[in-house]
C-alpha cells in the first residue's frame, strides 16, 4: 500500500475568532460559562509545530471578507442562517480591521503562498507544486465558511498537491469553529474521498452541534484522534 502524504489543514485560527477580543471570538453560543478558543491556542501551537516536522505541507485557511459577502450582515447576523456580523475584514480599507483577518501570532506562518479567491485550477495546482518544491506553507483566502465555496480553487489544489508529492494524501486537521468552518472543510474532504484525521483537542465550537455528533460523523469516514496520539 502507498504510503499518504501528510498536509497538515489549520482552519481559521485568526485574531477575530480566537481572541476573546476578537470581533467574532468562537465560544459555545448557548453556555455563558464557555471559556471559548484561546483554551486551544496552547494545543494548537504544540500541533503546528508537529506539522511543520512530520508534514510535508502545512496549510492554513481564513475567512478573507468584505462587506458585500452574503455571510456577512451588520444589522441582522443568525448564526442559524449562515450570517455572522463583520469578521475577519481582509477586504477592508482599514488597516485595523484587516488585522482580524490574519493568523493569530502563535502559529502564524512567515511567508506563506497565497491562494487568491478567484484563482483558476491551473493556478491553484502551480501553487501547490510551488508550496511542495519551496518548502513553503499556504494560505487558502475564502469568502464563504465552507473552504470549497468559499474559494473554488480549493479542490484543484488538493489534486495538485497529490500529484506534486506523488500519491494519495492524508488530512491533519485543527482549527475553529468545530461546527461551522471545520465542518465545512471535512466534510467537504470526506465528500471527496480524501482521508481525515482530526485532532480534537486543537479545535472549538460554537455550539451548533452537538461535539459527539460532529465527531462522531467524522469519525465515519476518517479518524479522531488527540494531540498526544499524532504520529512521529
Amino acid at each position: 500500500m502507498t504510503e499518504r502524504a501528510r498536509v497538515g489543514w489549520v482552519v481559521d485560527a485568526q485574531v477575530d475568532f480566537m481572541d476573546p477580543e476578537g470581533r467574532l471570538y468562537v465560544r459555545d453560543l448557548g453556555d455563558d460559562r464557555d471559556p471559548g478558543a484561546k483554551m486551544i491556542v496552547g494545543v494548537l501551537s504544540e500541533v503546528v509545530d508537529w506539522m511543520k516536522e512530520y508534514c510535508e505541507v502545512v496549510v492554513y485557511t481564513g475567512d478573507w471578507h468584505s462587506y458585500d459577502d452574503a455571510e456577512i450582515d451588520p444589522a441582522n447576523p443568525d448564526p442559524g442562517k449562515g450570517t455572522y456580523p463583520p469578521h475577519c475584514m481582509g477586504l477592508s480599507d482599514d488597516p485595523a480591521e484587516r488585522e482580524g483577518a490574519f493568523i493569530v501570532s502563535a502559529i502564524r506562518p512567515a511567508d506563506p503562498l497565497i491562494l487568491e479567491m478567484g484563482a483558476s485550477e491551473e493556478e491553484a495546482r502551480n501553487l501547490a507544486g510551488r508550496a511542495v518544491s519551496e518548502g513553503r506553507s499556504i494560505f487558502i483566502h475564502k469568502n464563504r465558511f465552507d473552504v470549497f465555496e468559499g474559494n473554488r480553487a480549493t479542490e484543484a489544489f488538493l489534486d495538485g498537491l497529490s500529484e506534486a508529492l506523488g500519491r494519495p494524501l492524508e488530512l491533519f486537521v485543527v482549527g475553529v469553529a468545530r461546527d461551522v468552518c471545520v465542518t465545512g472543510a471535512v466534510d467537504g474532504m470526506q465528500a471527496r474521498g480524501l482521508k481525515v484525521r482530526v485532532v480534537r483537542d486543537a479545535v472549538w465550537g460554537l455550539g451548533l452541534e452537538p461535539e459527539a455528533v460532529t465527531l462522531a460523523r467524522w469519525a465515519e469516514k476518517g479518524e479522531i484522534l488527540t494531540a498526544d496520539q499524532l504520529p512521529r
